[in-house]
């Protein structure tokens, strides 16, 4: 049972690794309002790279404000706690794992840069 389990999983993973290796090979064509023989990109990207750049974009401007409402609330938790030791514990754990998380937004952010202009220079 577990060969089978071990064969499939390198099969998929196999299958994954084909599948994302043609993936630069994909550009979708701009639209001409003429021609209704090509299908048209509904994105502004033209390739992969530009792609990624636009989703993580986005994702940082959701993640930065809804981050900044939760260092704020785990400020509010802590000032509201009035000294009882256990909610001053949860809000301290709160506000560590809101800026645990915009520190990894932050850094996905910047190895997306560095990884596209490296790219962009090869």
């Amino acid at each position: 049972m577990n060969k089978i389990i071990k064969k499939i999983s390198i099969s998929v993973f196999a299958i994954i690794i084909n599948i994302f290796s043609f993936i630069h090979l994909a550009k979708a064509q701009q639209c001409d309002e003429n021609d209704s023989t090509i299908l048209c990109n509904p994105l502004e990207a033209e390739d992969f790279t530009s792609l990624m750049e636009s989703i993580s974009q986005l994702a940082v401007e959701i993640g930065i404000p809804i981050a900044a409402l939760f260092i704020i609330y785990s400020g509010l938790k802590l000032v509201m706690a009035r000294g009882n030791t256990e909610k001053i514990k949860d809000a301290k754990i709160g506000l560590l794992w809101a800026i645990v998380g915009s520190g990894i937004l932050i850094g996905a952010w910047t190895i997306m840069i560095i990884l596209e202009s490296t790219v962009e220079s090869l």
